[in-house]
């Protein structure tokens, strides 16, 4: 009889806690708002999205050079053999003539057989001409040290004169000099000719009695 008593009363507050367990559930379900959370995770894939994108660019640009390029596709070993060099490296070359050269003609292109620095080797020893790997600002700078006569330099772009330079005859050994700051594109062949005839110019090694003519060139802004 008291276990029936204990039931009569225990059943009525079980229904009472189910009741109530069950008002809040409901009552929280009601309260979420399903389209603010929709609309927050759209947002946020959205943005993840963007960021991945401008990453995955940003990669594309320092492993390449070019922020088109198809990661998919590219090639490791292509990579590893020189592309990340040019990519990541700063393009310069300091070259110097080893030793002196007279009665050069015109328009012939003075060779620098030397070179102080010369990342990448775009600057070529054996005939005397940059080539620019990136298209860009570059800053070149030539010293030509003379003799016999005065005659003029030129800076060569792409087989155009864009610079020049009078080296005068002062009646002894002189120099001169001059520096220029030019866009050039990739791929452009640059060089130092001579405009004159029967020319002398002066080479040496680097000690420091020798007479040196340098030719040299920096990439300043890449385009």
């Amino acid at each position: 009889m008291e276990c029936m008593k204990m039931l009569f009363y225990f059943i009525p507050l079980f229904c009472v806690h189910i009741s109530v367990s069950s008002f809040k559930l409901t009552t929280l379900q009601n309260a979420f708002n399903l389209t603010s959370l929709e609309e927050r995770m759209t947002n946020l894939e959205q943005t993840i999205e963007r960021r991945l994108a401008v990453t995955e660019r940003v990669i594309r640009q320092l492993l390449t050079g070019q922020a088109d390029e198809n990661l998919e596709t590219l090639d490791v070993l292509a990579l590893r053999s020189g592309r990340l060099s040019t990519a990541f490296s700063q393009v310069m070359f300091s070259a110097y003539k080893s030793s002196r050269e007279s009665d050069i003609s015109t328009k012939v292109t003075i060779r620098f057989d030397g070179t102080y620095i010369n990342p990448g080797n775009h600057y070529h020893t054996e005939d005397g001409i940059f080539i620019a790997p990136v298209t860009g600002v570059y800053m070149f700078h030539w010293v030509i040290v003379n003799n016999k006569s005065s005659f003029t330099t030129q800076l060569m772009v792409a087989g155009t004169p864009r610079a020049s330079n009078l080296i005068p005859f002062p009646g002894g050994r002189d120099s001169s000099s001059a520096m220029v700051i030019i866009s050039v594109n990739k791929d452009d062949h640059v060089w130092i000719q001579i405009y004159g005839s029967s020319v002398y110019v002066y080479g040496g090694g680097t000690s420091y009695n020798n007479h040196q003519s340098t030719f040299t060139g920096i990439l300043l802004q890449k385009a």
